[in-house]
């Protein structure tokens, strides 16, 4: 029987593409795979070299995020199809596995809503109305299960076209979620640079192997909170298992997250 996942690959430092190749490419073999992948290290160094400094926004809700302006968009862009999808692609053909390296804005594969971006700032509120970032409303699925096959992969990058049809950045793992709802997969595969999820963030011995969704809601901090949501959105909308764990190291050690 023939499974359907999804594959999320976090772009933090720590994320050894190779071990995320290696994976892929042995599900692929047999099971349907899509592959998504973030940008965050590179996006960083990017922004680091063309002087354009990087700033972190916090939303009233808790959640963290990148600040994206039109330039932060341009360079989160460049390393994102110009590097991660091309290092993804070339990896996977070198295993055999016929990858496309794609991102949401090709074909209208992604479509978003752009978001009305609120930071607080100084214990203040505030709207940031140049912020490139959005909401995935839909999915082009005939496009991808065109696609989709053993042995064939396509990787996307988490860029999506607004309504308005203007590029924008959209958060790699809730795009990992909605591709997962939209083809109807089995399960949602986060790859990280932690083990799972924590109940102390300070403490590695302290990982949580099998959770709810409330309980993990109540334990996730920073930036594990936006996996926490998007294990929320897959799970809701059909997806049967989210795992959280390590690109690299044994596969056992991960936190399983169900409704």
């Amino acid at each position: 029987m023939t499974l359907r996942a999804v594959i999320k690959a976090g772009g933090s430092a720590g994320v050894d593409r190779d071990s995320v190749a290696d994976l892929v490419a042995d599900v692929a073999r047999s099971d349907e795979i899509v592959l998504v992948h973030g940008a965050s290290a590179e996006t960083d160094a990017l922004q680091e070299r063309f002087g354009h400094p990087v700033e972190t926004i916090i939303s009233p809700s808790g959640h963290q995020s990148r600040r994206t302006d039109r330039r932060t968009l341009e360079l989160f862009a460049m390393a994102a199809l110009g590097i991660e999808n091309f290092h993804y692609v070339e990896k996977l053909q070198a295993r055999g596995v016929d990858a496309i390296g794609l991102s949401g804005l090709s074909g209208r594969l992604l479509v978003a809503e752009r978001k009305v971006v609120r930071a607080v700032k100084d214990g203040k509120t505030v709207i940031l109305r140049d912020d490139f970032t959005g909401t995935v409303k839909a999915v082009n699925v005939p496009l991808l299960r065109q696609l989709m096959a053993p042995s064939r992969v396509p990787v996307i990058a988490p860029l999506a076209l607004s309504m308005e049809n203007e590029a924008v950045n959209v958060d790699g793992d809730r795009v990992a979620a909605r591709i997962a709802v939209a083809i109807e997969a089995d399960a949602l595969l986060i790859l990280t640079n932690v083990a799972g999820l924590l109940r102390d963030v300070n403490d590695p011995a302290s990982l949580v192997a099998e959770t709810t969704l409330d309980e993990a809601e109540g334990l996730a901090q920073g930036r594990m909170k936006k996996k926490i949501l998007a294990a929320r959105e897959a799970i809701e909308g059909g997806v049967g298992e989210v795992v959280i764990r390590k690109a690299t190291g044994d596969p056992r050690v991960r936190t399983v997250i169900h409704a």
